[in-house]
């Protein structure tokens, strides 16, 4: 049997591409090569994995065709061009939550806000904004503490002084608590129960539930406690709230926060066109 790097890197594709397409395969491909074995150009690499290398393929290959999704198989995924800790606690972060985060940089360059990040899940969008907007003071919450340990764990990789404390936007005895914030960012739960069969196996059998899905009687359930909140908690002078949602109901959450008074709402269309990002400010003086 050719044990050989390229053989190796070779024979993964091939097993990869009974579960996913050719291309696809690939790309998991070289990121495993990569960031597990440091090897950078695996297909023309002629030298033999030692044994324990060997067995590390081995065990990698089968959770992949278990359609464990790569980020948790290395432990990593690429966000806003770092690199984050991940397992199955937190949602895997997407390039669509890029565009939310870039969004908020841009406009918000040169500021100090205070900033609350709802639902951080991994952190991404509080490390990110923590990271870019140098002067800011930046909370992640989360229900699942085990997420928050993930959470913590990327801010001190990125060293940034983002924090991050337990919390629950549904219970309204802790909300009271809360402070006043200049920026009130989230990515909450949007996809309904009888939506289920639509998502991939990977994303369905492995990430978290508590992260992914909403009632079907309320799907919106945590866009109207969000914005309640942000009538409350955010600065009236002009305090900014930024909504990332689907595609099914972007239309619907730009009319919540319309018709809980907030001013200059837009709607943003991610790369691929759907109606992805809500935004609004509130000033009642």
């Amino acid at each position: 049997m050719d044990n050989s790097i390229s053989s190796c890197f070779e024979n993964l594709v091939l097993k990869l591409s009974s579960i996913y397409d050719k291309r696809e395969a690939t790309n998991i491909s070289r990121i495993i090569f990569e960031d597990i074995f440091s090897i950078s150009n695996p297909n023309s690499i002629h030298n033999v994995f030692n044994l324990t290398d060997q067995k590390l393929l081995e065990k990698t290959t089968n959770e992949l065709l278990q359609y464990k999704p790569w980020q948790y198989v290395v432990g990593k995924a690429d966000f806003y061009g770092f690199k984050f800790s991940v397992d199955n606690n937190v949602l895997i972060p997407r390039p669509e939550t890029e565009e939310l985060v870039d969004l908020i940089i841009k406009k918000h360059k040169g500021e100090a806000p205070s900033i609350l990040d709802i639902g951080t899940g991994s952190g991404c969008i509080a490390i990110c904004l923590q990271y870019y907007l140098k002067n800011a003071i930046v909370t992640g919450v989360d229900i699942c503490s085990n997420a928050l340990n993930v959470a913590r764990e990327n801010a001190k990789k990125h060293s940034v002084s983002t924090r991050f404390k337990l919390f629950d936007i549904l219970d309204t005895e802790s909300t009271k608590k809360m402070p006043i914030y200049d920026i009130i960012v989230s990515n909450p739960p949007y996809i309904k129960n009888d939506e289920r069969q639509l998502l991939a196996k990977h994303v369905l059998e492995h990430e978290p539930q508590l992260a992914l899905f909403v009632s079907d009687n309320d799907p919106l359930q945590f866009y109207k406690s969000i914005v309640e909140f942000a009538t409350k908690h955010l600065n009236h002078n002009n305090g900014c709230l930024y909504l990332e949602t689907s595609a099914l109901y972007g239309l619907e959450v730009l009319k919540l926060i319309k018709d809980k008074g907030f001013h200059n709402c837009a709607l943003h269309k991610d790369l691929y066109g759907n109606n992805r990002i809500v935004l609004g400010s509130i000033n009642k003086y």
